[in-house]
């Protein structure tokens, strides 16, 4: 889900005809993503075929054999649509270099394809792309004056798929930035080039670590792996390593060789750019499959002339990597609770069919029901609305926070039904402004406790005196201290929910400092000793309609002042407030922020304030 951002994502379309002929389901969602990955790894069996691998055969098994595949494909995440493109994209190669110059036409469609799959995968082809290139030199050379009608087609081919990406780019200049930022790379912090480029080339190469593929990662997400199994079988690290040998040995000799070891290159280059995450390190998968199938075939060649039957070696491989499969098949049938126990945000987010299935009743037997649904257990759960409800069911279902009523009151009609994970629970309970009924339906987690909890909330008889008194704490402003410029700055502001006064001056609008409800919000800067200053400079978060105070104060308590009123939605780069009769000599610059008519409670973000 690329949430307010744009990506290019080949998956989309590839879910449409499977949705238009059999509808929305999950069961689709994974079939049509199973249907592609199976091309997939048969293709990087077909493209062992051609480099005389007498195991080529074993290739679905390997990969079916991982966590990494197995947990992902079942999903239907689509970097795995990227790596089965990859697999695609290298038999097409080998096709190309073994029988003939026509396959570059599938070479193309499927570097297109795994290029669009993923953003990761932009990286992949790029990367491997120029390897293949140089690496094969003389033989596309070869090709291009033996025939040049063929290059012309295939030049053609190429302009047209890349003139999506040329669109995208042209339509939205500014989403590369906006995704790195969004990532918090290091590329959009002022930093120096030589410690971007050094921390590129750290974090690629740690794309590489054994470590981080045949040893259990506890630091990715629950839903990325299975439990405390390695993304790799570590079985399979010597026969990488193998793999790695035999392709040392014969890079100069075999071109197909070359391009299974060369196809390792790109995988970790996206992932550089921001940090290290399985989803954009997932096409590790291929060349890791192939190698480790280049190492089967050494060690089967040579087992074969001890001389043992050839036969009930390969009969006997294809039964371990079979049993293998079935095993995390089986793990995976025996429910979530074989390798988890966590259920929530930070883990697996289980529980869509269950809770929509679940809400729909309610909706049926409760024709004015209004379902206030928690908004804290998936990623993007407005998007689950849209797929698992109707157009008539979605207006009356609406993600919702119990803190939102706990916060400010609001109104309690009694037609509210509020579906409420474990934690929210306890927040209603335990913050004595509502009466609380007994949960009238319980979703349990697989393991049995309780999960998610649907609940008829109106406020209890404290419930005004408590917002009251916490209306009144919550006015107190805060006070930090920033380090600027060496200098140490007292900084006062209205109370926030996020972030620091350090991200108000680290040259950087991706980081914020944001109002928890104050409007107008307001923070005032102390400086040590007066400094000149002719204007200030800020870059606020979005809104459609602001007014924004600056007042620099004197040594003498005087003060000069600057007004603008606009809008800033989409936010714009910066804001200039030239101070009458600058320069001026001040020791104090309070600045307030009011969003909208300042009648309501507002989160104001303050991004950065510079001082000229």
């Amino acid at each position: 889900m690329n949430e307010n951002r744009w990506a290019v994502s080949l998956s989309v379309y590839l879910h449409l005809v499977p949705v238009w002929v059999f509808g929305k389901s999950i069961a689709c969602v994974r079939a049509t993503t199973a249907l592609v990955t199976t091309f997939g790894v048969a293709g990087g069996a077909l493209a062992l075929r051609e480099m005389r691998n007498r195991l080529w055969w074993s290739a679905p098994l390997v990969a079916g054999a991982t966590a990494l595949l197995f947990v992902h494909a079942r999903l239907g995440f689509e970097s795995v649509m990227m790596a089965s493109f990859f697999f695609l994209f290298l038999w097409a190669y080998s096709l190309y270099r073994e029988r003939g110059p026509r396959w570059i036409i599938a070479v193309l469609i499927f570097g297109a394809a795994t290029f669009y799959a993923y953003t990761a995968g932009q990286g992949v082809m790029l990367v491997t792309g120029i390897a293949l290139f140089f690496s094969d030199f003389r033989h596309h050379v070869r090709v291009m004056r033996a025939r040049p009608a063929l290059l012309a087609g295939a030049f053609l081919l190429a302009l047209v798929l890349a003139s999506p990406y040329v669109r995208y780019r042209r339509l939205h200049p500014g989403a590369v930035q906006s995704q790195l930022a969004l990532l918090d790379s290091y590329w959009t912090q002022p930093l120096p080039l030589s410690r971007k480029l050094g921390l590129f080339a750290r974090t690629y190469a740690e794309g590489f670590d054994p470590r981080y593929w045949f040893r259990p990662n506890l630091e990715e997400g629950e839903r990325h792996r299975m439990g405390e199994r390695p993304f790799f079988p570590p079985v399979f690290a010597p026969l990488v390593a193998i793999g790695v040998f035999v392709c040392l040995r014969r890079f100069r000799e075999s071109s197909l060789h070359r391009a299974v070891l060369l196809s390792s290159l790109g995988v970790p280059f996206s992932a550089a750019a921001a940090n290290l995450q399985v989803l954009r390190l997932l096409a590790m998968l291929v060349p890791a499959t192939l190698l480790t199938v280049v190492g089967l075939d050494w060690l089967f060649r040579r087992l074969v002339r001890l001389p043992l039957p050839a036969a009930p070696i390969a009969l006997a491989l294809g039964l371990a990597l079979g049993l293998e499969n079935g095993r995390l098949t089986r793990n995976a049938l025996g429910g979530a609770t074989a390798w988890t126990r966590d259920f929530g945000f930070y883990g697996i987010q289980w529980g869509a069919p269950q809770i929509f299935g679940a809400i729909r009743e309610e909706l049926r037997h409760s024709p004015n029901a209004e379902v206030m649904l928690t908004s804290a257990w998936a990623n993007r759960p407005q998007e689950l609305i849209a797929f698992f409800l109707d157009d008539a069911e979605t207006a009356r279902v609406h993600l919702r926070d119990i803190r939102e009523w706990d916060l400010h009151p609001k109104p309690l009609n009694g037609n509210e039904e509020f579906v409420m994970t474990g934690e929210e629970w306890n927040v209603a309970i335990e913050s004595g402004k509502f009466a609380v009924d007994a949960p009238f339906r319980t979703i349990p987690y697989p393991d049995g406790s309780p999960g998610f909890r649907f609940v008829r909330l109106r406020y209890s008889e404290d419930a005004t005196a408590l917002f009251a008194a916490e209306a009144a704490a919550r006015s107190m402003p805060q006070t930090e201290d920033a380090i600027v410029g060496g200098e140490r700055w007292r900084v006062e502001h209205s109370r926030s929910d996020l972030g620091s006064v350090a991200d108000l001056f680290d040259g950087r609008r991706d980081t914020f400092l944001r109002g928890l409800e104050a409007n107008p919000m307001f923070v005032d800067i102390r400086f040590p000793s007066a400094r000149p200053l002719r204007e200030v400079v800020m870059s606020l978060g979005a809104t459609p309609l602001f007014h924004a105070t600056v007042r620099a104060f004197l040594g003498s308590g005087e003060a000069r002042v600057a007004e603008l009123t606009g809008a800033n939605r989409p936010a714009q780069d910066e804001f200039t407030f030239g101070l009458p009769g600058a320069p001026v000599l001040a020791t104090r610059v309070r600045i307030e922020v009011t969003d909208g008519d300042g009648s309501a409670p507002a989160n104001v973000e303050f991004r950065e304030i510079r001082f000229r």
